[in-house]
């Protein structure tokens, strides 16, 4: 079984999507039985969704930076409940 330390650098390096069929099991079964891990791998993808947004629109002024940051916030807050 996967730690949470491999788990989160998985995570972190998008590299979960590269996994085997067996690891991607215990990666999944990990997320599955850990809400800590759960959490982040929420959060990271979260931020990525607002990062590829960003990207997008590539000329973020400051009001949009902050409806960025805005949601970010929320959806961190959010996934402590």
């Amino acid at each position: 079984m996967l730690k949470c330390r491999q788990v989160t650098r998985l995570v972190a390096t998008d590299d979960y999507k590269e996994l085997g069929l067996l690891k991607k099991v215990e990666f999944k079964l990990h997320l599955l039985m850990c809400n800590h891990c759960q959490r982040y791998f929420s959060q990271i993808k979260s931020l990525g969704c607002e990062a590829r947004e960003a990207a997008k629109e590539h000329e973020a002024g400051p009001e949009q930076l902050n409806r960025m940051e805005n949601n970010i916030m929320d959806g961190l807050n959010g996934s402590e409940n």
